[in-house]
């Protein structure tokens, strides 16, 4: 922390203190290595001198031999808890009354008030009052913490200063997302987070808080692994991914318009236990561009018998905003891998916007292997447009 001190032409009676409240460190272990089986016995005497000075080195912390307090004001980030001790000390050889102390954090957006019950007291001579203040950090950039001192001397006289204390804070992690449309209005998101910290951070929770109109799933395998993916050590990189599927699966239209995902909500704790959390702003996805219409395949089985005929269920959605008038047709692939039974330039009727009309293929196989669904075309009656639906399935034919 750096301050600075607007002082009145009269001289203060009271100093303010503030020190920032730190869980202490590991200690680097020194050690010295030698043979055990010397001899001579100089390699273990050697190693019993560096040891002792080692201790020695370390004998005026009060923390013990493995643990060190700060020795430099610690980074803060992003997510963290702020605490600090303020106290005020009466150095003068008088009382001072009605001493009142306010503490704020200015940050590039807010001014924040922190509360405060160092209120209206009375300091004796070489006394002092004090108090921990606690506070979440939600921005980024540089913080300054503002702290004013209100008294009264014992001759009336009302005096003031202030101190003030800059820090930075920077982001613990990065958090960059992927999004997946899936043909059964699945939406996939992958998310990868960046300790971006100079210490290692074991994930607590990493979870997708979904909008209202989704479900999450998480797809993970931390019950195979329940220790692997949550140690991050700085510069390590984890992924997450989570299966969104809306709930109402019929509004097609309202699909479209399904851009809001959720929001990611992560915790963590350092090596010494100091806890943080983040929550990301709503995340958006760019809505799939299906055009007027949407063919999707409802029911099909995975695998069938050559030459044994088979249906396949099929829903097609009215993407549009105007009812339109369509007409199937079917058209025989090339290699006759997979024959069409179903008539072809059947009439599906008028569709609604926001709709769906059902219908079923039956299809025949005349060869083994992976076999794909293709040929199927809806026609637009009244533009005489022509929607094109290749590889909408695959069947295994054995």
């Amino acid at each position: 922390m750096t301050d600075s001190l607007s002082n009145s032409s009269t001289q203060q009676m009271l100093a303010l203190r503030v020190m920032r409240l730190a869980r202490p460190k590991f200690a680097p272990v020194g050690g010295f290595s030698h043979d055990p089986v010397d001899p001579t016995g100089f390699g273990e005497l050697l190693a019993g001198k560096v040891s002792e000075l080692s201790k020695e080195s370390r004998n005026d912390l009060p923390i013990g031999d493995y643990l060190i307090a700060p020795q430099m004001f610690e980074n803060i980030y992003l997510g963290e808890t702020f605490t600090f001790y303020v106290n005020v000390v009466n150095e003068s050889e008088t009382s001072v009354v009605n001493v009142s102390l306010k503490c704020e954090l200015q940050t590039s957006t807010q001014r924040v008030v922190l509360p405060c019950s160092v209120q209206d007291t009375t300091i004796e001579s070489s006394k002092c009052d004090g108090q921990v203040i606690s506070h979440e950090v939600k921005e980024i950039g540089q913080h300054i913490l503002i702290c004013s001192v209100n008294y009264k001397t014992l001759s009336g006289e009302n005096m003031y200063f202030r101190k003030f204390f800059k820090f930075p804070v920077s982001k613990p992690i990065d958090v960059k997302t992927k999004f997946y449309s899936a043909e059964n209005q699945d939406v996939y998101l992958e998310a990868q987070i960046e300790n971006t910290s100079n210490s290692s951070m074991f994930l607590e929770r990493v979870e997708l808080d979904p909008s209202q109109h989704y479900k999450v799933t998480s797809v993970s395998h931390e019950d195979e692994f329940p220790e692997v993916g949550k140690l991050l050590k700085p510069k390590d990189i984890r992924q997450f991914l989570f299966c969104l599927s809306p709930i109402d699966v019929n509004n097609t239209l309202g699909y479209k318009d399904l851009t809001s995902i959720g929001k990611l909500d992560m915790s963590w704790r350092t090596s010494m236990g100091e806890k943080g959390r983040l929550q990301t702003s709503a995340l958006q996805r760019i809505a799939p561009g299906f055009g007027d219409v949407r063919l999707s395949v409802e029911n099909t089985p995975a695998c069938v018998d050559v030459q044994k005929p088979f249906e396949v269920a099929c829903r097609l959605y009215n993407c549009s905003e105007r009812a339109l008038d369509l007409q199937l047709r079917l058209e025989q692939p090339s290699n006759r891998h997979l024959v069409f039974c179903s008539p072809s330039g059947v009439s599906l009727g008028q569709l609604p916007p926001s709709q769906y009309v059902d219908f079923t293929l039956n299809v025949f196989p005349v060869a083994v292997g992976i076999q794909s669904i293709s040929g199927i075309r809806i026609t637009d009656t009244f533009t005489k447009r022509i929607y094109e639906h290749d590889d909408i399935a695959q069947i295994f034919v054995s």
